[in-house]
């Protein structure tokens, strides 16, 4: 049985994937969470991208069975990364998520600078997004969003500063979700990345839409878990 491990973007913890797991536990796949020590409300502690990669990897160590990682923005960094040097890692889907090349890190997909409207703590060590509720939640429940604020953490500058260290092998199977009205991560970026997947979703939400759009989430992975077992088979 094919296992679905959920990663969550940045100043994020697995919580913000609970519509996403109802849906996919309406459809009768398992699903893990994961926390990235990169995302945090202590930035003393705070973890790098590399501690993002063996968090993964600690996580999929646990399960037995081929791993579809289902990853969020930022998390589809170390996601990557992940698929690339762990052999029980068939599958990837990236939600609105950052496919960057080896040796390109987030900051340099973003210009070398962090945009404005970022946020940064007083030992200069976390930033957070400044207009969260307009980018990062853009056409979510309003309601939705009121909760969700205060839960969003600090996010470490190493994980924005360090390049990404590995990329999926041809054996992973690839789909992307799209975000099309997505105001954090552009359409059109989305869409480049895009090219190289195995398969395209493209949903109308902005950059959350497993928090949005679930169901379109679900059914996007799930065609991805099918797609791994008829290769396995």
């Amino acid at each position: 049985m094919t296992t679905i491990v959920l990663v969550p973007g940045a100043m994020h913890g697995a919580w913000v994937f609970d519509p996403l797991l109802a849906a996919l536990s309406e459809r009768g796949v398992t699903a893990v969470t994961v926390d990235l020590p990169s995302s945090s409300d202590d930035t003393a502690g705070i973890g790098s991208l590399t501690d993002d990669v063996d968090a993964i990897r600690a996580a999929v160590a646990r399960i037995e069975g081929p791993v579809v990682l289902a990853a969020h923005s930022y998390g589809g960094v170390p996601a990557r990364a992940a698929a690339g040097t762990i052999e029980s890692v068939r599958g990837l889907v990236m939600i609105a998520a950052f496919a960057l090349p080896v040796g390109v890190s987030l900051l340099d997909a973003q210009g070398g600078q962090f945009p404005p409207g970022y946020e940064r703590s007083a030992d200069g060590r976390g930033v957070k997004i400044g207009d969260i509720a307009e980018t990062i939640y853009s056409g979510v429940d309003p309601a939705v969003v009121e909760k969700a604020l205060p839960r969003v953490q600090w996010q470490s500058v190493e994980s924005f500063t360090q390049p990404a260290p590995a990329e999926p092998g041809p054996d992973v199977t690839i789909t992307t979700v799209i975000a099309t009205d997505d105001k954090a991560l552009p359409a059109d970026q989305q869409r480049q990345w895009a090219e190289s997947s195995d398969a395209q979703v493209s949903v109308a939400s902005g950059h959350s839409p497993h928090v949005s759009h679930p169901d379109a989430v679900a059914d996007a992975i799930v065609d991805t878990v099918r797609r791994v077992d008829a290769t396995a088979s």
